[in-house]
């Protein structure tokens, strides 16, 4: 018997979109979760508090998933939805410890968050944050295949092997054209945001 075809993120996504059914959503649940957990992991280090952020972060897919435009990508708009949640999740946590209280728990606001004081809002956007919306925006604008491989690569984390077997193409031409997308983003973003690739140039 003929091995089924494992779906893609987007296509498991669209699934949930469509049917709205506890079946398809546990399914992107289980196959989004590590891949959020891993994207948290440097805003939100203790575990027990990521996962209130994911379960809160399904919770609202859950609930808004008639929001979402089939035109985007699936998984880009559940990350969003994810830092939205931890940026809440650190303005609560406002309320309750001081900024020096923050700092003793390990948790470097100014590093994490690009900012020097805690007065920080979800709507007060710092520069990492600016230049990584620029870089989901160019994701976007990819050609389909760039996209693709790209969101594989740098959204799910999956391996340069596994995404080789599931597009059915070479290693090595998966690693050629995650090269050329990035060449691309960054073309783009040098173009839209000069200043902040030159500060940030070592993440792209």
């Amino acid at each position: 018997m003929e091995k089924e075809k494992e779906l893609t993120l987007q296509e498991i996504g669209l699934r949930f979109f469509s049917s709205r059914t506890d079946r398809d959503f546990t399914k992107m649940y289980h196959r989004m979760k590590p891949g959020i957990s891993v994207y948290l992991k440097d805003m939100l280090p203790d575990m027990e508090e990521r996962e209130e952020v994911i379960a809160t972060t399904f919770a609202k897919v859950w609930s808004k998933i008639h929001q979402y435009d089939p035109y985007w990508n699936f998984s880009t708009w559940v990350y969003r939805i994810a830092r939205n949640e931890a940026l809440l999740f650190f303005r609560g946590k406002r309320k309750t410890y001081s900024f020096e209280a923050m700092e003793e728990m390990g948790i470097n606001m100014e590093a994490k968050a690009g900012v020097s004081n805690p007065e920080y809002y979800e709507d007060d956007i710092t520069p990492a944050e600016k230049l990584a919306e620029t870089v989901l925006e160019e994701i976007h604008n990819l050609p389909e295949m760039y996209k693709t491989v790209l969101t594989l690569r740098e959204i799910e984390k999956k391996k340069y092997e596994d995404i080789a077997t599931e597009l059915g193409w070479k290693t090595n031409t998966v690693r050629t054209r995650i090269h050329k997308a990035r060449r691309l983003i960054r073309a783009e973003v040098k173009r839209r945001e000069p200043e902040l690739l030159k500060k940030y140039q070592d993440l792209l």
